[in-house]
């Protein structure tokens, strides 16, 4: 029982719950390295390579501060309709026409 006991502390405090809080992953920010690449986009990070984490906790959300910026968004939206709509983007083509050889 006792050897039990011994063997149920360790397999607890080596977990990877706690090796997460230990290293620092629960509480915000960490470190860790590469052992190998596990997505197409880290393809070139060689293993060994020290990478940052960060964990983002909720953020509160003031509905002043939101509808002042939805009506931000709203009004670079319609100004950039209107500028398309102006024929601004004729120029991306040079105003030259396209000819057919049949």
């Amino acid at each position: 029982m006792l050897v039990g006991a011994f063997y149920l502390i360790n397999s607890a405090a080596s977990s990877k719950p706690m090796r997460d809080y230990n290293a620092g992953r629960l509480t915000g920010t960490w470190t860790t390295q590469v052992k190998r690449p596990v997505h197409p986009e880290m393809k070139d990070v060689e293993p060994g390579t020290e990478l940052m984490g960060v964990n983002f906790g909720k953020t509160e959300c003031n509905l002043e501060e939101y509808k002042d910026l939805q009506a931000r968004i709203d009004a670079l939206r319609i100004e950039l309709e209107d500028q398309f709509e102006d024929g601004d983007d004729d120029e991306d083509d040079g105003g030259s026409t396209v000819v057919l050889n049949r």
